[in-house]
């Protein structure tokens, strides 16, 4: 039947769902979702915020919640997240979801269509407290001489960049302040 449905997909329109109560964003939680328009580093920097803020938006635990193709690229922002703040715990859940899109159809004669449909999904906790060890998703945060702070990396950037610069300024070839021959120039006035 579902592939039935497919061959006449051109025949229908997806009926947007309503949002719910359950599908409001806490403070705390970041939902990761698999389009190109979202970049990792945006949600590296979001998450970084929530855990490094102070005053009423500082946050000791963060969620980290995707579903379906977003799954691994959580998984590695996560990683990321645990080798900038030291001492995170973290705890991994990995559960299911039913989904149910509906399609109504655009030629008359056709009947309402309902797809139901499971999705993986998975939601990681990490907390500057202990959380549950006996939990099985549970991991030990990582050993201090494998996290990197954000002031740490940003100084180990900067000594690369003055590096890379000394070592193209004193060989031939390098960048000078010559005009170049690049294009786009023109040929100026006159």
């Amino acid at each position: 039947i579902f592939f039935r449905f497919l061959k006449n997909m051109d025949k229908y329109k997806r009926v947007p769902k309503e949002k719910t109560d359950h599908d409001s964003i806490k403070d705390n939680e970041v939902r990761v979702v698999a389009t190109t328009q979202h970049s990792a580093r945006n949600y590296i920097s979001y998450a970084l915020n929530l855990l490094n803020a102070e005053g009423e938006k500082a946050q000791s635990t963060i969620v980290l919640r995707a579903m379906g193709r977003a799954i691994s690229k959580t998984i590695n922002i996560c990683e990321v997240i645990k080798r900038r703040v030291p001492g995170l715990h973290q705890l991994t859940k990995l559960e299911s979801n039913t989904l149910v899109d509906h399609f109504e159809p655009l030629v008359q004669g056709l009947d309402p269509k309902e797809i139901t449909r499971t999705v993986s999904a998975i939601s990681i906790t990490l907390s500057k407290e202990a959380l549950d060890t006996s939990d099985p998703g549970y991991q030990l945060p990582l050993p201090e001489s494998e996290v990197q702070t954000e002031e740490a990396a940003r100084a180990k950037r900067q000594e690369a960049q003055k590096a890379a610069a000394e070592a193209e300024g004193g060989e031939e070839g390098g960048k000078g302040k010559g005009k170049g021959k690049g294009k786009g120039k023109g040929k100026g006035k006159g």
